[in-house]
């Protein structure tokens, strides 16, 4: 049998570098096209490089997927914070939608009929969550920030270009993402201040914002395992959610995280963490997933807590 191929657009972000690495690792020859360079630490042996790839630049989108033909394409190059598109919700919808259509537009041009995973977000459904009720796929698309409206453009593109033109796009809603190395969200967060404390560095204290929230965690090595999954087995056009299906409570992370310290510590409300929107109930309801690929998490919280805080304590 041929040699695969596969090429990662943001493989220098959380789930990209990640994803590189288990695709190298069952012999996927895979080009990695990164914004910026990616370091010596973080490159995977085998692996292609190909840096100064802005996804709003159409030729060079075109360029990587020529040399590359692949058979996957994988699009998770974005900008993927809620936070920042709060701040710059025009720079958001830009890379985002703009930099999804080029790589569709070259998808559809290549000639090799790749199928291309592309990475759409619980953010999408916004006020579409129910409470108590894990989210499926056909809830209504209700975002709530620029981020999650830029989200549903993507997924909508991506229908559309495999109902006009033929592209077999897979489109996954990722939900929530931890692990070791993700930086600026709420576990990692945690984490950070936590082994600040256990340094001396700060006050006993951890301030958190809103603990009310119940979210539906995944960690990154049980995603990638989804994405790569879906991608090769899903079918084209369909739409997946990717998540555990399982809820914890910020509190209760909270807790995990304060119960993992090597020092005691306690919390406190700190207003300016509060969001201007947070959804109240964010699980995903992953059947479609998981009867598609079989898939299902090997990683329980605890697990991905305790590696999270390890790596900020052996971090500089």
């Amino acid at each position: 049998m041929a040699e695969k191929s596969a090429v990662i657009f943001g493989a220098e972000g959380f789930i990209g570098s990640y994803l590189l690495s288990h695709l190298e690792g069952r012999g996927i020859s895979t080009t990695a096209a990164s914004l910026g360079s990616i370091s010596a630490a973080r490159r995977v042996p085998g692996a292609r490089y190909a840096r100064n790839c802005d996804v709003t630049d159409a030729r060079r989108v075109d360029t990587v997927l020529r040399r590359a033909r692949p058979d996957y394409i994988y699009h998770l190059a974005a900008i993927s914070l809620p936070t920042i598109s709060w701040r710059e919700p025009w720079r958001t919808l830009e890379v985002n939608i703009h930099g999804t259509l080029n790589v569709l537009e070259s998808a559809r041009r290549l000639g090799t009929d790749p199928r291309v995973f592309v990475a759409c977000s619980s953010a999408e459904y916004g006020h579409g969550h129910r409470p108590a009720t894990p989210t499926a796929e056909t809830a209504p698309l209700l975002p709530l920030h620029a981020y999650g409206v830029s989200k549903v453009a993507q997924d909508l593109l991506s229908y559309q270009y495999f109902v006009n033109y033929g592209v077999k796009t897979i489109r996954g809603r990722i939900f929530n993402t931890i692990g070791p190395g993700k930086t600026g969200e709420l576990t990692s967060d945690i984490a950070r201040q936590l082994v600040a404390i256990e340094r001396g560095a700060r006050p006993a204290i951890v301030r958190i914002g809103n603990m009310r929230p119940i979210r539906d965690f995944t960690d990154v090595r049980d995603m990638v395992r989804a994405i790569a999954a879906i991608t090769e087995r899903g079918r084209p056009g369909e739409v997946y959610n990717l998540a555990s299906g399982r809820e914890y409570s910020v509190r209760q992370v909270l807790q995990q995280l304060i119960g993992l310290s090597r020092k005691k510590a306690t919390w406190k409300l700190d207003r300016t963490r509060l969001r201007p929107t947070d959804e109240a109930y964010i699980v995903g309801d992953a059947r479609r997933l998981k009867e598609a690929t079989n898939w299902a998490p090997e990683f329980d919280l605890a697990r991905t807590l305790h590696d999270i805080v390890e790596t900020f304590r052996h971090a500089p």
